[in-house]
């Protein structure tokens, strides 16, 4: 079954290829919901906290839960929305510096995955390429 979301942007950002199977990729996409580290920018320690929601009913995303990761369940093609918050850390607390929500479009290509990163607007912060690089680490 595909679970995918017509909301999803005409315009592409950044595709490529993953070397893994489809249902592999989307569980180690699926395993960076709240996931957090830590980065340096400027002279600022940076906090960065990523959100994975999935396509639940071709308008609305939410919460990835375990039956949907079990194989079979999804086939195809699946659409997942990742949210990345950067918090600078400074003496009083964390302060919030970006937002950056990007969809992702994953299809299932038998011994590979292709991926489809389009950024939701189009203001400073993280662009797809850095998407690709938190995708891949």
């Amino acid at each position: 079954m595909r679970r995918i979301c017509y909301r999803f942007p005409q315009r592409v950002d950044l595709s490529f290829a993953m070397g893994m199977p489809f249902n592999e990729t989307l569980g180690h996409i699926a395993g960076l919901d709240n996931h957090e580290t830590t980065k340096t920018a400027g002279k600022e320690l940076v906090r960065v906290k990523t959100k994975v929601e999935i396509a639940l009913d071709r308008a609305t995303f939410g919460e990835i839960t375990p039956d949907v990761l079990r194989p079979g369940v999804i086939t195809e093609a699946v659409d997942l929305k990742c949210s990345v918050l950067e918090l600078a850390l400074r003496g009083g607390g964390k302060v919030p510096i970006a937002n950056n929500i990007f969809y992702l479009r994953l299809t299932d290509q038998v011994s590979r995955t292709d991926i489809d990163i389009a950024k939701e607007g189009s203001g400073e912060g993280l662009d797809a390429l850095d998407m690709k690089k938190i995708l891949l680490d």
